[in-house]
């Protein structure tokens, strides 16, 4: 993941980014609660010539002259707020747990996670949900994304229910939203069993008939 140098400066207890803030297309995307090219998608204009468009503002770091096609593309913070303030939708966890079991295990969404592993190389230590909008935390950790001082992993909610976590709470949050999923198609499979089984006797009753 790119660090962002226009940060190095940032306010150590800062709570959360200047809306003046430029983030780079990858950390955007994520701020958003989309992928990367979802948000390539909105940055094409679908509007008539002429008339803006829908996406957040597009700031290039070019000083003098048009931007070429290679140069990273920023996105204003500000914007990027104000474009989520207007476009409010269910979060991609929503949209993966309403998909049930599927989407609970194939679908790969965005967790905060600790720099380093704290028990041994390569076993994650899960923050938080980074599609979380509504976390109170969600603004503090992007802070601590853009100083460097976590990071973030695409996981399914699966693996990330199945990885160690910093605390007890959210982990057992996240964790009794799988098991009730997994309890309803439990249930679902069962009386499918049952109604088998009482069709199987109906039509025994009436061969012997």
């Amino acid at each position: 993941m790119a660090q962002l140098d226009d940060f190095k400066g940032l306010e150590a207890n800062a709570a959360a980014l200047p809306g003046s803030a430029t983030l780079p297309a990858e950390l955007a995307a994520l701020y958003l609660c989309i992928t990367p090219a979802q948000l390539a998608e909105l940055r094409k204009s679908k509007r008539p010539e002429g008339r803006a468009g829908h996406s957040p503002s597009v700031i290039r770091p070019v000083e003098g002259g048009a931007a070429g096609p290679k140069d990273p593309v920023l996105y204003n913070l500000g914007a990027l707020r104000d474009f989520a303030k207007a476009h409010a939708a269910p979060s991609a966890f929503d949209t993966a747990a309403s998909t049930g079991m599927l989407g609970w295990v194939s679908a790969k969404l965005p967790f905060f996670a600790e720099l380093e592993p704290r028990i041994k190389r390569g076993k994650r230590v899960i923050i938080g949900g980074a599609w979380d909008r509504t976390d109170p935390l969600r603004e503090a950790r992007f802070v601590d994304l853009a100083k460097g001082r976590i990071r973030f992993a695409s996981l399914t909610c699966s693996e990330a229910a199945a990885s160690l976590w910093a605390d007890v709470a959210s982990h057992s949050a996240l964790a009794e939203k799988g098991l009730a999923l997994l309890r309803s198609e439990t249930q679902a499979i069962e009386a499918s069993l049952a109604a088998t089984a009482q069709l199987a006797a109906t039509s025994n009753s009436n061969a012997t008939t």
